[in-house]
């Protein structure tokens, strides 16, 4: 009888151990699940933003839905810059183009050449959140006022229920505002990650 208890005690301490070590990890797993899928979709904001701003270099304004920015890529051109010789510490760089020593020349390329050529997804998934089942990234443009002068604005963002969904996000999660890039109010590109 004595053993028997011993026994049961035995698997009681064992079943505790492993339940304590489960509650110490699950933060851990979590952390490391989350900055996986922060880590995906960050990349694709930033994909969002070089095409934005290529996008503002072309046309003098952002796109405010991702099928016209998945449609500039695949269809549009960007202006490539391409410089021949170097200016003398002697000369300002228009100094030299007039004198013949450095040439400048502009080409166009098509944009699907020279954005997300490093991408590791297709073109066709860019405006859908990583991990979120199919949700899209919301995004919208507009033009604000500073110093009487309009400037384009964007801002592109993923919310945590949509990328960690299945997750016990609303616990260890502590970036609430989700993921963004840009911003409505403000002339500003940069994600809130950076």
């Amino acid at each position: 009888m004595k053993s028997a208890i011993q026994i049961v005690l035995a698997l009681v301490i064992v079943v505790l151990g492993y339940l304590i070590y489960d509650s110490i990890m699950e933060p851990v797993h979590f952390n490391r699940e989350a900055e996986r899928r922060e880590a995906a979709i960050i990349e694709r904001l930033k994909d969002i933003r070089s095409i934005q701003l290529a996008h503002r270099t072309r046309h003098g304004r952002f796109l405010g839905d991702l099928d016209s920015l998945v449609n500039f890529v695949r269809f549009d051109s960007i202006a490539i810059l391409r410089a021949i010789g170097t200016v003398p510490d002697t000369l300002t760089e228009a100094q030299a183009l007039r004198l013949g020593i450095v040439e400048r020349d502009t080409f166009w390329m098509p944009a699907m050449d020279t954005l997300l050529v490093h991408a590791a997804y297709p073109l066709d998934s860019l405006p859908f959140v990583p991990y979120s089942g199919g949700q899209r990234f919301s995004m919208a443009s507009s033009m604000i006022e500073r110093s009487m002068v309009m400037l384009p604005v964007f801002e592109a963002f993923a919310m945590p229920e949509q990328f960690l969904g299945n997750l016990p996000w609303r616990i260890y999660y502590t970036r609430k505002e989700g993921l963004r890039v840009g911003s409505i109010m403000e002339a500003k590109t940069d994600g809130n990650w950076e």
